[in-house]
């Protein structure tokens, strides 16, 4: 009886050894179909986090972080602004000014950073263009079935505001522009001062590969500090 018990032992122990291991994989197969499964700009987002460049001015987050500002759109005459001013710079995911355009009824905010979920909300800023205000080449995106709709009915000549909480910028349409998916030239760095505003071409079925869009001009800059290197005369 005892022989009997201990040949049953021996004989499951290679079942209490595989069953962690069985149970192991299939888990781990199911997280891979998983991963495969999920939509690709899930990931991307935490990608983006991951490649945010020097501009970030907070340490890093577990996720996308978003932050609403109350940006005001109408000044005060009477108050002082200067031509040379003192930037806040935004941190990634940060609502940080809101676009308009008189021309064809555009008011959308702008968020520091492009991203799925940031698209949503507004229009978008990428990281690598220059910070309004300063000098370079702003890039600013939104989608053409939401924010961006009427972008191309902009015209030379039209013009466009930007409102931040440290200045408002005044810019004058100078060229419509288009180009495909892979062409850089509009959205590299520039060493003049530009803003481009660009979004997809509609299309009716699938992700169109042509971009459409204006090059902007810099015609007023109001800022609401002076630069810290500036003298200001009393």
């Amino acid at each position: 009886m005892a022989e009997e018990q201990q040949t049953k032992k021996r004989s499951s122990l290679p079942a209490y050894l595989l069953t962690p291991l069985l149970l192991f994989l299939l888990t781990g197969g199911i997280l891979v179909l998983a991963y495969s499964l999920a939509p690709v700009h899930r990931v991307q987002k935490y990608l983006n986090i991951a490649f945010m460049d020097n501009l970030k001015t907070t340490g890093t987050t577990a996720g996308l972080h978003i932050k609403e500002n109350k940006i005001e759109t109408e000044q005060d005459p009477a108050k002082k602004t200067y031509e040379d001013g003192k930037i806040n710079y935004p941190t990634f995911g940060e609502q940080y000014a809101v676009l308009s355009s008189e021309a064809i009824g555009l008011t959308v905010s702008v968020y520091y950073g492009v991203n799925p979920d940031l698209l949503d909300l507004g229009a978008c800023q990428t990281t690598q263009s220059a910070i309004i205000g300063e000098k370079g080449n702003t890039v600013i995106d939104a989608h053409v079935t939401t924010f961006f709709s009427d972008l191309a009915k902009l015209k030379p000549g039209d013009t466009v505001q930007l409102h931040t909480n440290y200045g408002a910028f005044t810019y004058q349409v100078e060229e419509n522009i288009t180009f495909e998916k892979n062409d850089k030239q509009y959205l590299a760095v520039t060493e003049d001062e530009v803003l481009t505003l660009y979004t997809c071409a509609p299309q009716v079925i699938g992700s169109a590969d042509t971009r459409i869009g204006v090059r902007c001009r810099p015609v007023s800059k109001q800022f609401y500090e002076p630069a810290e290197d500036t003298e200001v005369k009393s």
